[in-house]
């Protein structure tokens, strides 16, 4: 499938996303000071993810020296403003990483110049919430221009509000995890359990209305789309017996986070399969 960079993209995108939100909320709702390191090991894992989309996104470009073009469609090309918000995105996530690192963790006598700049800004009122709050926004925003990209009025199969509801449940589902693996056990776990809830309850209409826009092409995806129920359910399964231990089972964890990611990458190449020409 050609479109291939784009669902690792779309869905490591996705998964940064939610993280990074995740984080953020996390924070806003403790206000402290000690989560600042869980926050900072979350973002980094996040920033990861989001290199690694951006590579594999390249191979769809035609003439990757060209991608700068971009920034002169912002405000006019939701392509544009998806690559742009994406580019904020991983600004202000890399801002937040080295703000932490160099102003509480750094011990090291390298990087002075570095580590003085970061003690410096981090002395800023309520600096830590306010980021906290713009990573949050972004996240988002960054969302909603994936949603903006692919809810075109010339494919039916993609102009419906089950595109905005797939996009943020993916970056739910997959982002709760993540941060339930790094150390936000209880958001994780409640996030986790919701998202998987409603994509499954909502798998049925979604298939329904497709059907009804295109018989055909909807048949073809019933595949994918049972393979990501089923790898949901395990994952649900795992983590509810998971959460009955009084030790937390890393092994598990991981297992489900590749449940789960299979699961959306087979989600969203169903999506791709739904693209229709209009006649």
């Amino acid at each position: 499938m050609h479109e291939l960079p784009l669902v690792f993209f779309t869905v490591f995108g996705q998964l940064s996303a939610g993280m990074v939100f995740l984080g953020g909320l996390h924070y806003l709702l403790t206000h402290s000071q000690n989560n600042l390191f869980t926050i900072a090991k979350i973002n980094s894992v996040a920033l990861i993810f989001m290199a690694l989309g951006m590579v594999i996104a390249s191979f769809h470009l035609g003439q990757p020296l060209r991608a700068l073009n971009v920034i002169f469609g912002i405000g006019r090309s939701p392509m544009s403003n998806e690559i742009f918000t994406f580019g904020l995105l991983f600004g202000l996530t890399l801002v937040s990483v080295l703000l932490i690192h160099f102003s509480y963790e750094n011990k090291d006598s390298k990087f002075k110049l570095i580590k003085t700049l970061c003690q410096r800004v981090n002395q800023i009122p309520h600096l830590a919430k306010i980021i906290a709050i713009l990573l949050i926004i972004l996240s988002l925003i960054f969302v909603w221009t994936i949603v903006a990209t692919y809810m075109l009025p010339t494919v039916e199969t993609w102009n419906t509000y089950y595109t905005a509801i797939q996009m943020y449940t993916a970056m739910l589902v997959l982002g709760s995890l993540a941060v339930l693996i790094l150390g936000l056990y209880r958001i994780g776990r409640l996030v986790f359990v919701v998202s998987v809830l409603l994509i499954l309850l909502l798998k049925i209409p979604y298939l329904n209305l497709m059907a009804a826009i295109s018989p055909q092409l909807a048949s073809e995806q019933h595949v994918w789309m049972i393979a990501q129920c089923g790898l949901l359910l395990l994952a649900l399964v795992l983590v509810a017996l998971t959460s009955r231990r009084t030790a937390t089972n890393t092994i598990t964890y991981f297992t489900v986070f590749a449940c789960v990611l299979v699961g959306e990458i087979c989600e969203r190449i169903a999506f791709y399969n739904l693209w229709i020409i209009p006649l």
